[in-house]
């Protein structure tokens, strides 16, 4: 919950009016390892029923923060340059899938599959901010997401599913199957958005925190395995948070609090085949349920945070060579999610069938823990470790009825950062 906190260099993330109140000159590092388990479950088709998992670790983030002083009116004015990491994509995704198919009166094809999924590549960004006092108790900062493959190269990701129909029943005679792979690439991801943050502090001990994310609209090249070439737009929503903290007197307890809204009913991929079968075709889905928009309303993401901060301060020590803190935290972060049910209906524009959905978000919960020591106030390091889960989520991955899972995620992130 950093949103009313915002003191260190990762403040361009949360909220860039935080970055005033840097007075040193810093530089941060943040490396993460991710594990999550999807274990899903499936009434239509209880072969899928299975648990499958995915492992990454990356650099989540690094920056330089660089404060100038005695600008206008002696008001301090602070230059970043962040790299954030806001995408994983890492995924994957194998079991068995049984269908039957009546070809014709009399004649009826039974297919046993082995699915196998996987995926990966990652979005990040380049952001130059700066933060500026406004009044002693007011400041505010701005920053530039640059998303640009030209200048990171790993904002790429693709996918490939191979399903092998090990064994093709026709009426009742089994026959060997031939196995058949569909890879998918996005490439040259191309993309600016922007974040605005205030930081107001009514008292010494009291900050209140407002950060808005802007929307990013992308550009990406699609290619697929069976000459498939496309354009495509990515409409990202835009998000606002408020935040607050209070320290208490004795400079060792901190309280903080944050909640977010992101739009997702704005989330739209627009595609214009220019290669292949569909060339000429063009195709507007929503992000989250791949249905045309506006079939299925996507209801916003309300994620609240509320965290905790102390310090051991030893108050008989002039000077504390070694400072160490916990922190510690609970959050509720819902995803977008289709809210597929077992009803079919019909979309009226192009007569397809599709499960309904009331857009209703999948819950998610978790815990957060961590440690830091400052070591003669030159060098933070930090340990975090957050866990999260949701049950009965994501309904949208195979859109099968009565098909959901049981979503664990383990993070944990090391991080320092130097004083200069």
């Amino acid at each position: 919950a950093f949103v009313a906190v915002a003191d260190d260099a990762t403040a361009a993330s949360w909220n860039p009016g935080g970055l005033p109140q840097l007075e040193r000159p810093e530089l941060s590092l943040v490396l993460s390892h991710t594990n999550f388990d999807e274990d899903f479950h499936s009434g239509s088709h209880p072969e899928l029923s299975g648990n499958n998992g995915a492992d990454f670790s990356n650099i989540n983030y690094f920056s330089f923060v660089y404060p100038i002083r005695h600008t206008i009116g002696g008001r301090n004015l602070v230059l970043s340059i962040n790299y954030q990491r806001k995408f994983d994509f890492d995924r994957e995704l194998d079991g068995i899938f049984e269908e039957g198919v009546r070809i014709s009166p009399g004649l009826r094809t039974e297919r046993t599959y082995s699915l196998d999924y996987s995926q990966d590549g990652s979005l990040s960004a380049l952001s130059p901010a700066f933060g500026m006092e406004i009044t002693d108790r007011l400041s505010a900062g701005v920053v530039w997401n640059i998303w640009n493959q030209s200048i990171i190269s790993n904002n790429e990701w693709e996918n490939t599913v191979t399903w092998d129909p090990y064994l093709v029943s026709i009426n009742g005679i089994d026959t060997a199957g031939q196995p058949f792979t569909v890879k998918k690439q996005y490439d040259d991801f191309e993309g600016m958005n922007f974040t605005l943050g205030l930081l107001f502090k009514p008292t010494e001990r009291l900050s209140l925190g407002l950060v808005y994310h802007s929307e990013l609209d992308a550009d990406v090249k699609f290619s697929r395995s069976n000459g498939e070439r496309a354009k495509q737009d990515y409409t990202f929503p835009w998000a606002i948070g408020l935040g607050v903290a209070y320290r208490f007197p004795n400079d060792k307890l901190t309280l903080s609090m944050d909640i977010t809204r992101r739009e997702w009913d704005d989330f739209e991929i627009d595609t214009r085949y220019t290669a292949g079968a569909r060339a000429g075709t063009r195709a507007d889905v929503s992000g989250i349920s791949g249905l045309r928009p506006g079939l299925i309303d996507i209801d916003p993401t309300y994620t609240i945070r509320l965290g905790a901060e102390y310090v051991f301060v030893n108050d008989k020590k002039p000077k504390q060579n070694y400072l160490p803190s916990l922190r510690g935290g609970i959050f509720y972060d819902p995803e977008p999610s289709g809210g597929r049910s077992d009803t079919v209906a019909i979309d009226p524009v192009t007569g397809d069938a599709f499960l309904d959905g009331d857009g209703n978000v999948d819950n998610f919960y978790g815990i957060a823990l961590g440690a830091g020591v400052l070591i003669k106030n030159r060098v933070n390091l930090d340990f975090a470790y957050t866990y999260r889960w949701g049950d009965n989520a994501r309904t949208d991955t195979f859109t099968l009825a009565d098909t959901d899972a049981d979503v664990k995620q383990h993070a944990f992130y090391l991080s320092t950062v130097i004083y200069f």
